[in-house]
């Protein structure tokens, strides 16, 4: 993935932000798992979600009657200007981050059962036919990250997505220019249009949006967020820094790294190429980009200098002292 050109950028600026959960929401695995009742959802949001939420709130504000070729230039301007990290759950207090340890996966020191019964869910669906009836092996089941929890003593609280997204400082999109307002990210008016847009205002994330899924609002972020944030992601994306802590997104697999954690297949929905009109079949083509690390994966021998994409994925390179 290109970076833009560092010498054509003032500077990157970084935009902690959370979201709070206002219905459950389903960040599905590709390829689909065949032969399985039960469709998993990961419990945090990769950047590419982020960015894929972004181009399709955006592009119907800036066109009236949008085409598949609108959405495509709209996203490609969002991939040239801002990088998304990948977006954790939290309770407010803290971001439960990833970590493969001699005992399995922990999300900030909380075991992964433990995690996944305070934070997911799942509901049973089915295919209704036309006859009005469920179709025949339709049933399925949906596994889902609660926006709330809590119990009956100690009350119901929100969930949070947070991470950062990068912002090159002065940049334009779609001839108006991209600010940042407090937490917020503005596209200011430009031209005949006067009216100021809120990029990360009114996004859904994830999938299963028939049923209501995947709708966050931003809220602001407390000190404590915040300091948890910076701590996590490096000033700048595409800069090298020293790795220290468990991936905190998707790296391609090397087997030359001695690893504790898991190794999946990382898979997305693109625009299908060498055609000459492929913005008009989005998704119509299933990329596999191939093994890769998940997060929390820890790499037990050597250092590693890591750089992060538009996407929030990472590339190591093994340092040499």
């Amino acid at each position: 993935m290109k970076m833009p050109d560092r010498s054509e950028v003032a500077v990157w600026q970084r935009l902690p932000a959370c979201f709070e959960l206002l219905s459950p929401a389903h960040v599905g695995f590709l390829p689909n798992r065949p032969g399985t009742v039960i469709a998993p959802t990961r419990p945090y949001v990769l950047g590419k979600n982020l960015w894929g939420a972004v181009t399709a709130s955006l592009a119907p504000r800036l066109f009236a009657a949008p085409t598949p070729r609108d959405f495509a230039v709209t996203g490609n301007e969002v991939r040239d200007t801002l990088a998304f990290s990948y977006f954790y759950l939290s309770d407010g207090e803290q971001i439960f981050i990833p970590s493969y340890d001699k005992g399995g996966l922990r999300w900030a020191g909380v075991p992964d059962q433990e995690f996944r019964a305070r934070f997911l869910d799942s509901r049973l669906a089915t295919k209704i036919s036309e006859m009005g009836g469920a179709e025949e092996a339709s049933l399925h089941e949906i596994e889902f990250i609660r926006h709330r929890i809590g119990s009956p003593t100690t009350g119901a609280t929100p969930v949070l997505l947070c991470g950062v997204v990068w912002v090159h400082s002065g940049s334009v999109m779609a001839a108006r220019r991209l600010s940042i307002d407090g937490g917020r990210l503005l596209l200011q008016p430009g031209g005949s249009d006067q009216i100021e847009l809120d990029l990360l205002d009114g996004i859904t994330v994830g999938g299963e949006r028939n049923y209501g899924f995947g709708r966050i609002r931003l809220v602001p972020v407390s000190p404590v967020i915040k300091r948890q944030l910076e701590a996590l992601w490096p000033d700048e994306p595409g800069t090298p820094f020293r790795l220290n802590r468990p991936l905190l997104g998707h790296a391609p697999y090397r087997p030359d790294i001695p690893f504790r954690g898991q190794i999946e297949i990382v898979a997305s929905r693109e625009y299908p190429g060498g055609r000459e009109r492929s913005y008009e079949a989005p998704g119509a083509v299933v990329s596999t980009r191939g093994h890769f690390f998940a997060p929390g994966t820890c790499f037990l021998t050597g250092e590693y200098e890591a750089t992060i994409d538009s996407f929030g994925q990472v590339s190591l390179r093994p340092v040499c002292n």
